[in-house]
């Protein structure tokens, strides 16, 4: 039976393995924002080799997943109601992190921001609410392969923005359209290309992943997907001459390392034969979608025991309030805080985050996902139809019923 408009439609309950993916996401882009790319020698860092792209990629496609589960799950909500919920988390999740521009710019932070560009993420989506996993999987694979193209041709076009480092609110009145193509092409996670997690993320989260089925294949397909990707990057660099010129053509100087790892510029096409975290290639995209799955995977099949599950509660909760313990990481990069001592900045960063999780899942959500999910709820009911009242027998009618 088909559901009428008026009824209310409720949210996926949580699942500790996409909790415990999105804490793993979470820790990874701490790590590659408190450590260095490369170290003095110029070979990558553990922290960029593991977390460097993945980490934000898994941290994405979770994100997809939270807005499929916020919009019906199996059931997908569509119509005003859902479009307006949708607009009003963008319009936070955007505020939020332009404000927290202005202490990335303060600081001079190399933390490149991430909030504006899910925002718009978000945005987007809105016509995707409706689609099948299939059609959106499909959209995702299609997205990774061609939207790499379309950016870097973009790149020639769209104007550069005004500004330097994360945009703010005043970018928004002095540069919108320089803020626009930053978000879209220019910005370190161009959200035309990015739609392929988004779209992955909402694919993952209209399955019923409770089954047991889903997560081996998450796992199994995640994993192909590295590998064959990651051998057909390696034919292309290595046997047919892709990194000599990548090389040449990117980094004119620099050894052949920081040319297989580093992100390139993007001033040629050859740029596109990069796997580097972050070069957003068809090769990258397609890496980390396989990462992602992986993750998902892994975590869903931990979480499946009793021991492991307790094991990974602290993970858990710092996975359920992903955008308070962002918030909070950026705050403290920007204060300077044991700015030479990377590692135990990490372990306090880390360590903090899953103790102040674990206590503040017993009064609820995190505070900033609070003002998120009150914010699209007082939005979708402002334009929900209401129930109309039952329909009330006349005393003439109930009289007879009574005879």
């Amino acid at each position: 039976m088909p559901v009428p408009p008026y009824a209310p439609r409720h949210a996926v309950p949580r699942i500790p393995g996409v909790d415990v993916a999105r804490g793993l996401a979470l820790l990874g882009m701490f790590s590659v924002h408190v450590f260095d790319a490369f170290d003095e020698a110029g070979s990558p860092t553990p922290a960029w080799m593991f977390a460097g792209g993945r980490s934000s990629a898994a941290f994405a496609v979770t994100a997809g997943i939270g807005l499929a589960f916020t919009t019906g799950g199996p059931r997908p909500a569509t119509g005003r109601p859902a479009a307006l919920a949708v607009a009003a988390r963008a319009g936070v999740i955007a505020l939020i992190g332009l404000l927290l521009g202005y202490a990335s710019r303060a600081a001079g932070l190399d933390v490149d921001v991430i909030l504006a560009f899910y925002a718009l993420l978000f945005v987007l989506a809105i016509p995707l609410l409706g689609l099948t996993p299939r059609a959106l999987a499909a959209l995702s694979l299609l997205l990774a392969v061609a939207a790499p193209f379309a950016v870097h041709a973009l790149r020639g076009v769209l104007p550069e923005p005004a500004f330097d480092g994360d945009p703010t609110l005043q970018d928004v009145v002095t540069d919108p359209l320089g803020l626009l193509s930053d978000l879209l092409v220019h910005g370190d996670y161009p959200v035309l290309a990015w739609t392929a997690y988004l779209c992955a993320g909402l694919a993952l989260g209209r399955l019923d992943l409770t089954s047991r089925k889903i997560a081996p294949r998450l796992l199994g397909g995640g994993l192909a997907l590295v590998a064959g990707v990651w051998l057909v990057s390696s034919l292309v660099l290595f046997r047919f001459g892709g990194l000599r010129h990548l090389w040449r053509a990117e980094f004119p100087g620099a050894s052949r390392g920081e040319a297989l790892w580093d992100t390139p510029d993007g001033a040629t096409w050859w740029a596109l034969v990069s796997r580097a975290p972050h070069s957003t290639t068809p090769f990258d995209l397609l890496i980390t979608l396989g990462s992602a799955a992986a993750i998902l995977g892994g975590a869903l099949l931990l979480t499946r025991g009793a021991l492991f599950a307790r094991a990974l509660t602290p993970l858990a909760a710092a996975g359920s309030m992903p955008l308070t313990l962002y918030t909070a990481h950026v705050l403290l990069l920007a204060t300077g805080a044991l700015t030479n001592s990377p590692a135990l900045l990490y372990a306090l960063m880390s360590t903090g985050a899953l103790l102040f999780a674990l206590a503040w899942r017993h009064v609820g959500r995190g505070p900033l996902e609070t003002v998120v999910a009150e914010t699209a709820r007082r939005c979708r009911e402002a334009v929900t139809p209401t129930r109309p009242p039952e329909p009330v027998e006349s005393p003439v009618r109930l009289s007879k019923h009574i005879e």
